[in-house]
């Protein structure tokens, strides 16, 4: 009999698949806010043995943690080749699909689950390429009911401004590190997501886009608007492109454009201290 788990993350439901007594598995506490009990968009089949496959032509490396390969029907992800007892692959079709497979290489090891490592935010990368949506390399807030993102790459603040936005009651954080954007009815939306940082805040939570601001450490505030070229060119660095598909980095570009235009970006130069809320309500 198969057993199932459903996962729904940017209102996105994915549905892991899989054996009974095959795969024993707990869900972890970061993703335990996110299951759900609709049927998935997508579907996770899990497979205990290698797929039989040929890896033919890399086309992205990710070491050491991962590398994509493709060939005229698949592309195939290859995580931890490294190391015998982690080591898994990422199957699904080369032609917009909403299935993929998920094959453990060593069916006696302590990891045989779907939630460790990248498998989850890599299908959901590949799902979101085609027309959905991106992931941010930002710290989401809401605040009366509008959503925040303070986007930056590693070191630039993300955690910290998580942990001061904790302490304001009228603020709810919806991710310190990775937050979904998409284009829904009209309006850009942001989600939490279970991939966090250092802060551990993720929360399955959707909000209207309001503002969107790249993180610069200093020793005064201040707020600079950006032109639209800057923007993009900012949220490329800061966000999880599907770079190994053309027709999908074609979508993310388009979509920074839009969401450059429709929403504006800024930059806030802050001292990481509470001030920088009470400026940022002000503003």
């Amino acid at each position: 009999m198969p057993s199932n788990l459903t996962i729904k993350i940017g209102d996105i439901t994915t549905t892991v698949e899989w054996q009974s007594g095959h795969c024993k598995f707990s869900i972890p506490q970061a993703y335990r806010p996110f299951v759900a009990d609709n049927p998935g968009d997508l579907r996770l089949e899990l497979h205990l043995g290698a797929p039989q496959l040929e890896l033919q032509d890399k086309v992205f490396d990710s070491q050491p943690i991962w590398s994509l390969y493709q060939n005229r029907t698949e592309s195939v992800i290859d995580i931890f080749d490294q190391h015998p007892d982690l080591r898994r692959f990422l199957v699904f079709p080369q032609q917009p699909c909403d299935r993929a497979d998920l094959f453990f290489t060593a069916p006696a090891g302590q990891f045989i689950t779907p939630f460790f490592g990248p498998t989850m935010e890599l299908l959901m990368i590949n799902y979101l390429a085609r027309g959905q949506g991106v992931i941010i390399h930002g710290c989401g807030i809401e605040l009366d009911g509008q959503g925040l993102l303070f986007a930056g790459e590693s070191g630039a603040g993300k955690s910290t401004l998580a942990n001061l936005w904790q302490r304001d009651k009228n603020a709810t954080v919806l991710s310190d590190d990775r937050t979904l954007v998409r284009y829904i009815d009209g309006e850009f939306r942001m989600y939490g997501t279970p991939w966090h940082g250092e802060a551990k805040f993720g929360s399955p939570r959707g909000v209207r886009l309001a503002d969107f601001f790249f993180l610069k450490h200093g020793t005064r505030h201040s707020i600079r608007k950006l032109s639209a070229a800057e923007s993009v060119s900012r949220m490329l660095q800061c966000s999880f492109p599907p770079y190994w598909n053309a027709a999908g980095m074609q979508f993310s570009l388009q979509f920074f454009d839009q969401l450059a235009s429709g929403i504006g970006c800024r930059q806030l130069t802050f001292r990481p201290d509470e001030s920088v809320l009470q400026f940022v309500n002000l503003w």
